[in-house]
């Protein structure tokens, strides 16, 4: 089969692989699109160190059941399917608590094992999701970063609140989709590409220009909002959140942009500002995602494309580069 194999900082390559071994609780999947993450794209310049060189990496993704393990059930040859990349112990304190997310062990397939920037991958059966035949693979690949988007919504922002959405990327985008759904009250989005602010006014949200973002903010919330999410994770956007944010509001942290940031604590604390880390998505969360990608609320126009996995270099090299006219670019094997 094709791989791409990620072989370090800015180079990935198209090699033929051997199909993976399918164990006796795993599902080998033929891939039929993949999209590029974000993270992705920070292990492809370097910036990731849980990243390792040889890598086929891939997280986003929905195929069909190729072929099966001896002990699996509930599943067979030719099911369209979804899979949940991260793989959780099911026995250590945080596991047993319901936060599986954050699992002491965890694994996520794509980075600690072969991932889906192939022809095929294997993966437990535990984390296969069923899916409507005629669903379009493509949409169906957005239910782990919708994940990630259902749960920072959910963290941070309480029905009918007002909620500011710092960075119109794939997750950004997917946050504000999410929270619509989610019954969010005013919605605004930030970001310094145009023709982003302009699909989020379409989908109801008022754009807010990240290059005179203190001032702009204001127009909107002129006494600050409820809730703030930070789906780019660097300096600026940080200590912007934290200006935006009003008193007694909350701050959702999903963007990892930057190791380290300098904020005003004393600011936090004597407004009693709640500063929330979030990290992937619970099971429950990757099952709304699915409802609502199956329910035809979820719109993939205006931000995404496909492109097949053999201009994957180069799609990668746009990315990077910010020379992409699409927020997101599925990859189809």
């Amino acid at each position: 089969m094709q791989a791409l194999v990620y072989k370090g900082p800015q180079i990935v390559e198209i090699e033929e692989m051997a199909v993976p071994a399918c164990g006796a609780h795993e599902v080998l999947i033929r891939v039929e699109s993949v999209g590029v993450c974000g993270s992705e794209l920070e292990g492809y310049l370097g910036h990731s160190g849980i990243r390792k060189p040889p890598l086929v990496m891939g997280h986003e993704f929905a195929g069909r059941v190729e072929s099966l393990g001896a002990q699996v059930v509930g599943l067979a040859a030719g099911d369209k399917v979804v899979v949940n990349p991260l793989i959780a112990c099911g026995t250590c304190t945080n596991c047993s608590a319901g936060r599986t997310n954050i699992c002491l062990s965890r694994q996520i397939v794509g980075i600690h094992r072969p991932g889906a920037f192939a022809d095929c991958v294997a993966v437990p059966a535990a984390n296969v999701h069923k899916l409507p035949d005629t669903m379009d693979a493509r949409l169906a690949s957005l239910a782990e970063p919708l994940a990630v988007a259902v749960h920072a919504v959910k963290l941070g922002m309480r029905s009918l609140e007002d909620l500011l959405i710092y960075g119109a990327g794939p997750i950004g985008l997917l946050c504000l989709q999410a929270a619509r759904q989610m019954g969010a009250g005013r919605i605004a989005i930030a970001d310094i590409q145009p023709g982003r602010l302009r699909l989020a006014e379409q989908w109801g949200a008022a754009a807010i220009d990240a290059r005179d973002f203190k001032q702009a903010y204001k127009r909107t919330f002129p006494d600050g909002v409820s809730c703030v999410i930070d789906c780019a994770g660097v300096q600026a956007t940080r200590e912007g959140a934290l200006a935006a944010v009003r008193s007694g509001g909350t701050i959702v942290m999903v963007g990892l942009g930057q190791d380290r940031s300098h904020l005003d604590v004393n600011d936090l604390v004597r407004r009693e500002i709640a500063l929330v880390g979030s990290y992937t998505y619970s099971p429950a969360d990757f099952e709304q995602a699915i409802e609502l990608l199956k329910q035809g609320r979820i719109d993939i126009a205006g931000w995404t494309e496909a492109r097949p996995l053999a201009e994957a270099p180069n799609a990668f090299r746009e990315l990077v580069e910010g020379r992409s006219a699409s927020a997101k670019i599925f990859l189809t094997p």
